[in-house]
C-alpha cells in the first residue's frame, strides 16, 4: 500500500464516441454518422487546453478503435506529455466479461494499434464502463501491462460498481499455475467517501461542484488518492437523442469545462499533486520492490 506523503491527484479521460454511449443506451444508430456529430477531437483538444493552463499531466485512457481513427489526436496527447492508456477494443459494455480468449485478442488489437501510433506500449488499462474480471487482469499481466483502473468502489444498479472494493490502490493476487504468487496493480476510481459517489464529470454535472471540493478534501484527510475521470463530450455541445436519458445532457459543454477548471484549481488549493496514473503506478511498484 502506498505510504502516502503527499495528497496525489490523477486526472484521467476516458476517449470513446459518441456512438458508444448511443449503444449503451439501446438507441438505434449509424455509427459513423453518431460518431461525426459528436467531435471527439474538439472534446480532446478543449481538455488539452485546460490541463495546459494548469500545467499538469494527466492519463488518457483511448479505445483501439479510437485511435485508429483519430492517430493524430493520440499523437497529440502524446507529444504534450500526457500519458496513452488503452480503453479496450471497441467499447463494448461487457467487452471485458467475454471469454478470455477474446479479451486478449481485444487487448492485443487495441495495444497494437495505439502502440504504433506513440511508438511505445501502453501500460495502463481501464475497462469499458469499469467492467473487468479476473481474465482481465491475467491477460493485462501476460501482455506487460503495469496496472489497471477499472475499480470503482460503489454500486450504482445498471452501472457499474465494485462494493467490496478499496479507496486506495491494492494489489490483486493472480493465477500463478503453482509457481511464485503474481500480483497486479489496481487503481480504483474514486467516491465520495461519505456517499460513495464517484468523482466523476457526470456526477459533477448534475450534483454541482461542492459535493466534488467535499469528496477531494474527505479523500486527502483519509490518506487516499483521488482518481477523478471525464469523457472529451462531457465538454462538448451534444445533439439530442431519443433514448438518451436527461442526466447526459446537464452541464455540459462551457460549463463543464468551468466547473472542471474549478475543481482542479481547489485541489492545487489543497497542495494536491498532479500526476499521471503511471507515474503513480511506478510510485507503487517501486515501493513493492
Amino acid at each position: 500500500m502506498l505510504n502516502l506523503t503527499r495528497d496525489y491527484f490523477v486526472m484521467t479521460v476516458d476517449v470513446d464516441g459518441w456512438s458508444s454511449l448511443l449503444r449503451f443506451y439501446g438507441v438505434e444508430h449509424d455509427a459513423s454518422m453518431a460518431d461525426a456529430q459528436v467531435n471527439v477531437e474538439a472534446g480532446v483538444s478543449r481538455l488539452l487546453d485546460l490541463f495546459a493552463n494548469h500545467g499538469i499531466s494527466t492519463t488518457f485512457f483511448v479505445t483501439g478503435d479510437v485511435a485508429g481513427r483519430h492517430p493524430y489526436m493520440v499523437k497529440k496527447i502524446g507529444i504534450e506529455g500526457h500519458e496513452v492508456a488503452c480503453h479496450g477494443l471497441y467499447h463494448w459494455k461487457d467487452e471485458f466479461l467475454l471469454t478470455r480468449t477474446e479479451q486478449k485478442r481485444r487487448i492485443e488489437k487495441a495495444t497494437s494499434i495505439i502502440q504504433e501510433i506513440i511508438g511505445t506500449r501502453p501500460l495502463g488499462f481501464r475497462a469499458p464502463c469499469l467492467k473487468a474480471n479476473r481474465d482481465t487482469l491475467n491477460v493485462l499481466s501476460e501482455s506487460g501491462y503495469l496496472y489497471d483502473s477499472s475499480v470503482i468502489p460503489t454500486f450504482i444498479p445498471g452501472y457499474y460498481g465494485y462494493l467490496n472494493s478499496n479507496f486506495k490502490p491494492y494489489w490483486l493476487p493472480l493465477n500463478s499455475h503453482g509457481k511464485k504468487p503474481k500480483f497486479f496493480l489496481e487503481m480504483p476510481v474514486s467516491v465520495n467517501p461519505l456517499l460513495f459517489i464517484p468523482l466523476s464529470a457526470s456526477w459533477m454535472r448534475n450534483l454541482g461542484s461542492l459535493w466534488v471540493k467535499f469528496g477531494i478534501r474527505a479523500n486527502f484527510i483519509l490518506g487516499n488518492p483521488i482518481v477523478f475521470y471525464i469523457h472529451p463530450r462531457d465538454v462538448l455541445t451534444l445533439p439530442r437523442v431519443e433514448g438518451v436519458p436527461s442526466h447526459v445532457y446537464r452541464n455540459v459543454g462551457v460549463k463543464s469545462i468551468e466547473m472542471l477548471d474549478c475543481i482542479l484549481g481547489y485541489a492545487k488549493s489543497l497542495d494536491g499533486v498532479f500526476l499521471r496514473a503511471i507515474d503513480l503506478a511506478v510510485l507503487l511498484t517501486k515501493e513493492r520492490m
